[in-house]
């Protein structure tokens, strides 16, 4: 019985984020990343630096159908903007090594 809770316990926490887990930066240049670790004595490069999707711009292939004054088809790309500035508070994991995975950025 205790082995059976002990597996459930694994597989609820399999892939939870502890916040021990999770640090704070600070972005000290965009879109060349660079970062600053609390307590770190120097910062990280692009190079050592993984960032979620969302946190990146994205393109987006669209498509608009018009049909008045007369139908047509018009095509292109949408960009959304980072939302990452320079100074921005980041939370962030560190991985294998030196790199980290930028999870997000605080909110104030």
């Amino acid at each position: 019985m205790l082995g059976n809770a002990i597996k459930l316990f694994k597989e609820k926490v399999a892939a939870h984020i502890d916040a021990r887990d999770t640090e704070r930066a600070t972005l000290l240049s965009w879109p060349d990343a660079r970062i600053e670790v609390d307590g770190d004595p120097y910062p990280y490069e692009a190079s050592s630096l993984v960032f979620a999707d969302y946190l990146q711009e994205q393109k987006i292939e669209i498509t608009f159908e018009v049909e008045e004054p007369a139908v047509s088809t018009m095509k292109g790309k949408m960009v959304v903007p980072s939302p990452l500035q320079v100074g921005d508070r980041l939370i962030v994991s560190r991985m294998t090594g030196q790199r980290y995975y930028v999870l997000g950025k605080e909110v104030k």
